[in-house]
């Protein structure tokens, strides 16, 4: 089990420094954007879009699964610290089972659209361009399918005997 969550938390982690490169590339783009428009008056009149349905896309869902190995999406624990550490558990089994189905529900419903678009070959016309957006309608159900990935294997974790060194040490600490 424990080669099973440090496997899942290297996928999510690498998913997780895309969205972080993804970050860090949209800056770049906007400040060659903003530089080049005040000292040149030339500007890319593709940023907004790329901005908008790539690099925002990604940062959004590219972490999904890394924040749910790490058990850091937002939860709200108002009674969870009169439960005996069993019942606790259970919860827990049961609300990422939960989050599991969710998630798949929106990975089945996105990767369909993807598809769509991708056969479609959907894209946006610029001053004097096409650009094709197809590609960015595959970054959401692969961000979504990452977090069922994740749920699953952190709903095995919790039925171990250990999960809870492993949630705190392994997850935390990398």
């Amino acid at each position: 089990m424990d080669k099973l969550g440090v496997f899942a938390l290297r996928i999510s982690k690498f998913f997780a420094l895309v969205g972080a490169f993804v970050i860090v590339a949209m800056m770049l783009v906007i400040c060659v954007d903003v530089v080049l428009r005040n000292l040149f008056r030339f500007s890319f009149n593709m940023t907004t879009e790329v901005v908008a349905r790539y690099f925002m896309v990604a940062i959004a869902f590219m972490p999904l699964g890394w924040l749910e190995l790490r058990r850091q999406m937002i939860s709200v624990e108002l009674l969870d610290f009169v439960l005996k550490p069993i019942v606790r558990r259970a919860m827990d089994f049961a609300i990422l089972l939960i989050a599991a189905s969710v998630y798949g529900i929106l990975a089945y419903a996105n990767w369909l659209k993807a598809f769509k678009e991708y056969n479609s070959g959907t894209l946006v016309e610029l001053v004097s361009w096409k650009m094709p957006i197809w590609h960015s309608y595959f970054i959401v159900p692969i961000g979504f399918s990452l977090a069922v990935l994740a749920c699953v294997i952190a709903a095995l974790i919790v039925l171990t005997p250990n999960y809870q060194s492993l949630i705190e040490g392994e997850f935390h600490e990398r």
